[in-house]
């Protein structure tokens, strides 16, 4: 088996966990910027933990390709966001999160790695749904409820 593609594969796996460790710390700035719409802090707090799952499964595929790679990785570089971010940079952040997976996807039939281009695959979806609600401005809109459905619901409140 050719090694370039394995290794462009683990650089990949590389690149989402550094995009997914930034998320986190672009995701804790919005949650706590009092400025921004409830609604907005809400589903950046939410999504943290979406976010950290991610990282985490990305970081274990990674541990399985390339050990001493996701060793280097597994500290945050931590490196703060400039100014105080809002939807716009949150923006920025799910499509440099849907691109990371896509470039993983590409590559995922060179490891062995059970079940990586379904995660991928949702990660990718849930960015893109996190994108779509981002651009319609739902974030920028108080009445924006779709957090917080009926009781023992969750997503949209209708």
């Amino acid at each position: 088996m050719d090694a370039a593609p394995r290794t462009t594969l683990n650089l990949r796996l590389a690149d989402a966990c550094r995009v997914e460790q930034h998320g986190l710390i672009v995701l804790d700035a919005i949650a706590a910027n009092r400025k921004l719409a409830r609604v907005l802090r809400d589903r950046a707090e939410l999504h943290l933990v979406e976010t950290q799952a991610q990282l985490n499964q990305t970081r274990a595929a990674l541990a399985t390709l390339a050990p001493s790679l996701a060793r280097r990785l597994a500290e945050p570089a931590g490196h703060g966001v400039d100014g105080q971010p809002g939807a716009e940079q949150w923006m920025a952040l799910e499509r440099r999160e849907i691109s990371a997976y896509q470039g993983v996807l590409a590559y995922c039939h060179h490891g062995a790695v059970e079940g990586l281009a379904e995660m991928c695959a949702a990660a990718i979806d849930l960015q893109r749904g996190v994108l779509m609600w981002l651009e319609a401005g739902h974030g920028d809109d108080p009445r924006a409820g779709w957090l917080i459905g009926p009781p023992g619901t969750l997503g949209l409140a209708g």
